[in-house]
């Protein structure tokens, strides 16, 4: 299904949500529904529309509970909107429904640092970085660890 009529369907299912329509026998919420909204929600954060896109990704969980990219994609857009412990939240849950939890743990250490919690994140960055060691297959989350450490020893002396 192309990006368009994916999105359309998405905007639909959303326009039928907010009317009070449920998914009932005829519209069971399944993963075709799940995908075009997640494709919705992923297309409102990449244009910044950070509450559109908690909306939408909110939307998803309601119907999926264990969808770990909308809790994901929740919690990013609670993130952007400086909600960081309402982010947390989220993204405990993604941690606990995955076997994945490097990148979240890493969003984590972000969201620590936002509140002011410099000490816990870098307890945290030290712990993904002592396992990442043991499996250093995941490049991405080398390379991040990284960053965020070269960050964190710039800013020794800062509040955070």
């Amino acid at each position: 299904m192309a990006l368009n009529n994916l999105l359309e369907e998405a905007e639909n299912i959303v326009a039928s949500l907010i009317d009070g329509k449920s998914f009932g026998a005829e519209d069971k919420f399944n993963e075709n529904i799940a995908e075009s909204l997640y494709s919705l929600a992923y297309v409102q954060y990449q244009q910044g529309k950070y509450e559109d896109a908690s909306r939408t990704f909110g939307n998803i969980i309601f119907n999926d509970p264990v969808n770990v990219r909308a809790m994901r994609g929740l919690a990013s857009s609670l993130q952007m909107q400086g909600k960081f412990e309402h982010a947390l939240l989220f993204l405990s849950s993604a941690a606990v429904a995955t076997d994945d939890n490097a990148e979240i743990s890493l969003q984590v250490v972000e969201c620590l640092l936002h509140m002011g919690r410099k000490k816990d994140a870098m307890s945290l960055l030290s712990k993904i970085d002592n396992a990442i060691k043991l499996d250093s297959k995941n490049e991405y989350v080398t390379r991040k660890i990284e960053g965020l450490k070269v960050f964190l020893n710039k800013n020794k002396d800062s509040k955070f």
